[in-house]
C-alpha cells in the first residue's frame, strides 16, 4: 500500500514560508444529470427491467361478430450489474503533524472526491461513447444506437439513415425520424425530442442551430423551424467526456431511456493504522449507468 510521507512534501513541511498550488480545480455541475434519470437501485447485485410489448390495432367488428383476442409478452430484458468504485490514500503520522498548517488530509480529500466525480461522469458518458459499438449491447442484443433493433414485426432504427455531421438539415432529418417512431407492435407513438447532446467540439454549432431565428449559414430569409416550433425545449447538453468530435445525439422523453441506478451512495471513511500510525482515507460508491428503452436516444456517428 503506497503511503505519502513527509519526504514527498519536503517543500511544504519544512518550517519556511512556501506557497503551494494544491491542484484542486473547480468542477462543472454534474453533466450526466442532464441526460440520465437517477433512481435508487434494488437490493441485489444487478438491476433488471423486462420490456413488454402490447397489442396491435383493434380490428373492425361487424355486427354480431365475436371480439378477437391478442396477447402481450416480454420483448427483452434489460439487465445491468452494479459495480463498486472506490479510491483511497494514506498519510504518515509525521506528515500529518508537520503539514497540519496546510491541512494536507483535507486537500487530498478534495482530490479524492474529484476522482470519484470523474469516474461517475466518465462511466455515464461512455454509454454514449459506445452507443455505436456492437461490443456493448443492451437487452435487445444490439448497441444503443442501431439500425436493427428487433421488434415484434421486423426491426426499427434510432440511427440517422445517412451518417452526417451536425447541421440544420441533418438535425431536421433526425427529428422527422423521431416523429415517425412506432412501438414494438407497429403502433404510432408520441415520443418528443427534448435535448441535443453533443461533445465540446459541436457546442457552438449546436448553439447556432438551436437559437438562430432564421436558418443559419444561408442568405435565405427562411424561418428556423427548430426554434420557431420549439422542437428541442431542453436546449443543448454538452458532455465534456464525450470522445467523438463528429457524433451527436437527440434525447427524447421516452420514460425508461438513459438510467443511472444508484445502489449505494458515496461512503467516506477514515481510520488510523495501528502498526504505522498512518491515517487512511477512503471513498466508495456502487451504481450502474445503462439504458432500458433505446427510443430514449437517437444518434449518428457523423462523418
Amino acid at each position: 500500500m503506497p503511503i505519502m510521507t513527509s519526504t514527498q512534501f519536503k517543500s511544504i513541511v519544512e518550517p519556511i514560508m512556501n506557497r503551494e498550488f494544491n491542484g484542486v480545480y473547480n468542477q462543472r455541475a454534474d453533466e450526466y444529470k442532464a441526460i440520465f434519470k437517477e433512481e435508487k437501485g434494488i437490493a441485489r447485485n444487478y438491476h433488471e427491467e423486462p420490456v413488454l410489448f402490447g397489442f396491435g390495432s383493434a380490428p373492425e367488428l361487424p355486427d354480431g361478430t365475436a371480439v378477437t383476442y391478442q396477447s402481450g409478452g416480454v420483448l427483452y430484458i434489460a439487465r445491468a450489474w452494479y459495480k463498486v468504485y472506490g479510491l483511497a490514500f494514506a498519510l504518515t503520522k509525521v506528515l500529518v503533524e508537520d503539514g497540519d498548517h496546510i491541512r494536507i488530509g483535507s486537500v487530498y480529500s478534495q482530490h479524492l472526491a474529484q476522482s470519484m466525480i470523474e469516474t461517475r461522469e466518465t462511466t455515464a458518458a461512455n454509454i454514449l461513447n459506445r452507443s455505436f459499438n456492437s461490443s456493448y449491447t443492451g437487452g435487445d442484443g444490439v448497441s444503443l444506437v442501431n439500425t436493427a433493433h428487433p421488434t415484434r414485426f421486423g426491426t426499427q432504427s434510432n440511427q440517422l439513415a445517412t451518417a452526417a455531421n451536425l447541421s440544420q438539415t441533418s438535425l431536421e432529418q433526425m427529428l422527422i425520424q423521431i416523429r415517425k417512431m412506432t412501438d414494438s407492435t407497429g403502433r404510432k407513438i408520441r415520443i418528443t425530442p427534448q435535448k441535443l447532446v453533443v461533445s465540446p467540439d459541436n457546442m457552438f454549432q449546436a448553439e447556432t442551430i438551436l437559437n438562430s431565428v432564421l436558418r443559419p449559414g444561408t442568405a435565405n430569409n427562411d424561418v428556423n423551424p427548430i426554434k420557431s416550433i420549439g422542437l428541442l425545449p431542453g436546449g443543448t447538453a454538452t458532455l465534456s467526456r464525450l470522445t467523438s468530435s463528429t457524433a451527436w445525439w437527440v434525447q427524447t422523453d421516452a420514460p425508461r431511456g438513459l438510467m443511472m441506478m444508484n445502489r449505494r451512495s458515496m461512503e467516506r471513511s477514515m481510520e488510523g493504522d495501528f502498526e504505522t500510525d498512518s491515517m487512511r482515507y477512503k471513498a466508495t460508491e456502487r451504481y450502474v449507468p445503462f439504458w432500458v428503452d433505446w427510443r430514449g436516444v437517437f444518434g449518428t456517428a457523423g462523418v
